[in-house]
């Protein structure tokens, strides 16, 4: 057998004199190719590195069950979560379930309880005064549906947007809503109309709704002014009125000045246009109820 010396002297000595290392390392494993297939081995041979073998584990293999202090397998492991924890989740859903149920209630009660602090009277019983000129109108699906107001949660005030004309001419406008027919018809009116002139005409009763307030007609009573011009400004006869009746509304259906809101309030509408352009005006106007109301004492009249 050769030895490591001599395989290195044949690859260093050999014919030709000294050969490059690619060819000398070329000689080296068909060298090393013909020792492994003739069954010798050489120094050489031995010094690769040995394959390790995966240790054998002392621990015999169980049979139904883990060894003491073994973890089980992690499926195992989630299914014994799953049977601890259970019982819980549905209960927390239900306790929230109940906890957001019992919140949405309690809100929904506190707004109407703070809604329904307004009116506490019945609109039937009222009575206008002798300066409200009562010209009710005919009833119709169009302007008077005669559907009973039940409460009243806010006073509106609007403005009729057609400058120079009177509180008849309104009222009667509103009256002849009643002969149309066909598509395309309208529906519009008022409780009350206040003139250039000062004049107060009630057309629907108080205890029935108007069609002037869009979404608020089933909880609110409707005032429309009469202006000179497009601005909507009101004369002081119109704004001294206004001033009256709806303190007088307010006395008699028992809501506060803070439920005195412009159309404008309720759907964005210019309307009264002056009180929307000068929130200044319509502040002072409030105010101006205010103290009406005050001076008018309990009597209402």
């Amino acid at each position: 057998m050769r030895g490591e010396g001599q395989i290195y002297h044949t690859l260093s000595n050999g014919a030709g004199g000294r050969i490059s290392r690619s060819r000398r390392q070329e000689m080296y494993v068909s060298m090393e190719s013909g020792y492994e297939r003739g069954g010798g081995r050489s120094r050489l041979m031995q010094t690769r590195t040995p394959q390790l073998k995966a240790p054998q584990s002392k621990i015999p293999a169980s049979r139904g069950r883990s060894p003491a202090g073994s973890v089980p397998p992690a499926s195992s492991q989630g299914r014994s979560s799953r049977k601890e924890s259970g019982g819980i989740g549905p209960w927390l859903l239900w306790l929230l379930i109940v906890a957001m149920a019992f919140a949405a209630g309690l809100g929904t009660g506190w707004y109407i309880w703070e809604r329904n602090t307004g009116s506490t009277v019945s609109l039937a019983s009222i009575q206008a005064p002798e300066w409200i000129d009562q010209r009710l109108i005919r009833k119709n699906i169009y302007s008077r549906p005669a559907v009973s107001l039940r409460q009243v949660n806010d006073i509106v005030v609007h403005y009729v947007a057609n400058p120079m004309s009177s509180a008849e001419d309104n009222r009667n406008y509103f009256d002849r809503l009643a002969d149309q027919s066909g598509d395309g018809a309208t529906s519009a009116s008022a409780h009350f109309v206040i003139g250039l002139e000062g004049e107060i005409i009630q057309c629907i009763p108080v205890n029935e709704i108007a069609y002037a307030s869009n979404n608020r007609n089933s909880d609110s009573i409707a005032i429309e002014c009469c202006h000179p011009d497009e601005t909507g400004e009101f004369t002081e006869a119109t704004y001294d009125s206004l001033v009256k009746l709806t303190a007088w509304l307010c006395d008699e259906t028992g809501i506060s000045r803070k439920s005195v809101i412009r159309h404008y309030d309720i759907t964005g509408k210019d309307c009264p246009r002056y009180f929307v352009g000068d929130e200044d005006a319509w502040k002072q106007f409030k105010k101006d109820v205010q103290a009406y109301q005050g001076d008018w004492g309990e009597s209402g009249r």
